[in-house]
């Protein structure tokens, strides 16, 4: 008897010894519960020296670069390097306490 409702989406994606099948891509069923099990269990999330450069750079460096270059072609500062960091600094989303100094600055 299979465990999950034939309609359920589900029971196609479930492991074959959820499903109550053999694995058809393993000679050995064994081998192939194994091999589905593991392909199955959670596992945690890479760190950031685990995810390719080009994934790094967008998730934690573009978000605040960007509007930071926005801003200086905006400006245009005598020392367009300088004013970039300290645009940096001061709108670092990764900052302690950055939400906090922004709430009460709101005030």
């Amino acid at each position: 008897q299979d465990p999950l409702p034939i309609g359920n989406p589900c029971s196609i994606l479930a492991p074959a010894e959820v499903r109550g099948m053999a694995s058809e891509a393993y000679a050995d069923a064994a081998q192939g519960i194994a091999a589905e099990r593991m392909a199955t269990e959670q596992r945690p999330a890479p760190s950031m020296q685990d995810v390719p450069m080009r994934q790094y750079l967008d998730t934690l460096v573009v978000p605040s670069l960007l509007p930071g270059l926005n801003a200086v072609a905006e400006e245009r500062p005598e020392n367009p390097v300088e004013w970039l960091a300290y645009y940096l600094l001061k709108n670092n989303p990764m900052r302690e306490g950055a939400a906090a100094a922004d709430g009460a600055a709101a005030q």
